[in-house]
């Protein structure tokens, strides 16, 4: 593929002679358009689909529309598994080519809903369909979807978690789907999180299908994969933090989304600027990733360098706008957990307190579609906490929390 584009771009485009400055910088990552449509890697994917009793009815025939829809969309180059479970694990689709859809489709069409949630036991076998036929040059992912609690086998999310990782390590990832009101939100995330995966909170059956078509878009549309960001201060710069929540490799470089074909990554850093004499390299960023059919690692590096100029020139140069927004989305995605943290501990006027005054911060910016949004997307969570509904609340939280600080827009 083409290079991306590789952005830093500062709130303020100088920095102080005379004093510390405090600078938030956005990194923006945006994957080149193909000048033709790409042949992309084959898909080697396991589809996992809670069948326990809690899926009777519309949830069941909603899961076994979508599994249909995304068989519909591969390729028969593309290798795909179909893993049930409730509170024991079958396996009607072992990892096949899929030549014959046909016959695939009906074997999902006969799929009902029974008994508890082995929903760890379930993955594992998801895991085990997709790792017989690994291959780095394809796109190997488990796609989990449930909507209950494991109550069944090992339970312990912590656990779960660290295994979901260690397979993400061999090449696997995970994205998980979560139905409802009932399952467990925290464990669904964590899975996603520690798998290099997508977490999705689906309110609405109807919403399955979309949701499906979303996951499966980003997979065909990956340019690159294991992305990462390594960030080298200089000139006695610091780096405070980095607002997003992305956790970091053996070598402190931060673990990135995927490329992807119309998705932009951000990332906001805060640094530190002591005053400085003269105008120099402030810091230098490192993107690196694995490219389909590029036996190297590719590796793109840029370097950020301001004017230095007077505390009160400093007040001359304006604040940008691109970049108060996505501070703006991070901080209220830590509003978010703030409120999370508040409804576990039973202090939901408090939580409600959070989330009233992060929406009002929002509402301040510069205006924009994407502040509109969040403000909506605030003003929803409020409503569902004026009627009392935590649990709702609690789920579609957290959901945007993790969108917000994954460097993704739709909520």
């Amino acid at each position: 593929m083409t290079t991306p584009q590789f952005q830093l771009i500062p709130l303020r485009a100088a920095v102080a002679s005379d004093q510390p400055t405090t600078l938030d910088v956005l990194v923006k990552i945006i994957p080149p358009l193909p000048e033709t449509r790409p042949q992309r890697p084959p898909l080697n994917l396991g589809l996992v689909i809670d069948r326990s009793g809690s899926m009777q009815g519309a949830k069941m025939s909603v899961a076994r529309q979508a599994a249909c829809f995304a068989v519909e969309q591969l390729l028969p180059s593309d290798r795909l598994s179909v893993t049930i479970f409730d509170d024991r694990v079958e396996c009607p689709v072992p990892s096949t080519l899929v030549r014959d859809k046909a016959s695939i489709i009906r074997t999902i069409q006969g799929i009902h809903s029974r008994g508890s949630t082995a929903l760890h036991d379930g993955w594992v076998q998801g895991g085990i369909q997709v790792s017989q036929h690994l291959n780095p040059a394809h796109l190997n992912r488990v796609i989990l979807l449930s909507d209950g609690l494991a109550n069944v086998g090992e339970t312990n999310p912590d656990a779960i978690a660290q295994h979901v990782h260690g397979l993400a390590q061999r090449g696997v990832s995970t994205s998980t789907m979560g139905i409802g009101e009932d399952y467990g939100e925290d464990l669904l995330e964590a899975m996603a999180r520690s798998g290099a995966g997508s977490f999705y909170h689906i309110e609405r059956t109807e919403q399955l299908a979309a949701i499906f078509q979303a996951e499966l878009q980003g997979l065909m549309g990956t340019l690159g994969q294991t992305v990462s960001l390594g960030i080298e201060p200089k000139q006695g710069v610091g780096v405070v933090e980095v607002l997003n929540d992305f956790e970091q490799t053996p070598y402190r470089r931060y673990k990135l989304p995927n490329l992807v074909v119309g998705n932009s990554i951000e990332v906001v850093v805060r640094l530190k600027v002591p005053p400085l004499a003269e105008s120099a390299d402030l810091c230098q960023f490192r993107l690196a990733w694995d490219e389909p059919k590029q036996p190297q690692r590719q590796v793109l590096k840029a370097a950020l360098r301001l004017p230095v100029v007077t505390t009160a020139q400093l007040a001359d140069f304006p604040l940008n706008e691109e970049v108060q927004q996505q501070v703006a989305l991070l901080m209220a995605a830590r509003a978010r957990q703030e409120a999370i943290q508040q409804m576990d501990r039973g202090n939901y006027d408090q939580a409600l307190h959070v989330l009233q005054n992060v929406r009002d911060q929002v509402a301040c910016m510069p205006a924009s579609p994407m502040m509109q949004q969040e403000v909506e997307a605030l003003s929803m969570l409020e409503e569902k906490m004026h009627r009392q509904d935590y649990k709702s609340s609690r789920k579609q939280a957290l959901y945007e929390k993790h969108y917000r600080q994954r460097s993704r827009k739709d909520l």
